[in-house]
């Protein structure tokens, strides 16, 4: 009966290892929305005054239009991307990754939404015309400032931290439930 305390015990706290991920999630998918929605000017904006020689030769028409352009994309890309990080899966998607830092983009489940933002931003860069779009791809990276009084490399160090409890629980509970069905068939097998 050890093992089935142990068990239940376990069990106990692979739920609660999971809310807390899910919490976590919840904080963070605010700061990330906020910052996918300003994503594309800024990129935009970025590439506008890096190359003065392609800028100058934009008329005020045409940058008043980006602009809109931009911030309309910003607000579509929120909307797409929050969506996409509603769903639970992809945040537990990481208890199969093996990673510590401070960027989640080693949860490739969780960071997909993020590369699609950036090729969105890629495509009216590249609709555009500006200089370098092929050598340097747009490329959205987690935000390393604080947002709203949250620092997301903490919190994503916190979630990496977080699934490998998750993972370190599964691998011991399936260890016990193994080791059941081994003696079970044991038994089974002196009863026959």
């Amino acid at each position: 009966m050890k093992a089935d305390d142990e068990l239940k015990e376990l069990k106990d706290r692979e739920s609660r290892a999971r809310t807390a991920i899910l919490k976590l999630a919840s904080e963070v998918r605010p700061i990330l929305l906020d910052d996918i929605a300003k994503f594309p000017a800024r990129e935009v904006k970025r590439r506008f005054v890096a190359n003065p020689e392609f800028a100058e030769g934009l008329d005020d028409r045409t940058i008043a239009a980006l602009k809109v352009e931009v911030t309309a994309l910003g607000e579509t890309l929120r909307a797409k991307t929050c969506s996409a990080l509603e769903q639970p899966d992809p945040w537990l998607a990481g208890v199969d990754v093996e990673a510590t830092g401070k960027s989640f983009v080693d949860n490739a489940q969780l960071w997909s939404p993020m590369v699609e933002v950036a090729s969105a931003v890629q495509e009216i860069l590249v609709r555009h015309d500006f200089p370098d779009v092929k050598t340097d791809p747009a490329d959205y990276h987690m935000p390393t400032w604080f947002i709203n009084g949250k620092y997301l490399p903490g919190l994503a160090e916190k979630y990496w931290h977080l699934m490998a409890e998750l993972r370190d629980l599964r691998i011991r509970i399936q260890e016990i439930e193994q080791a059941r069905i081994r003696d079970s068939l044991a038994k089974r097998w002196d009863n026959v």
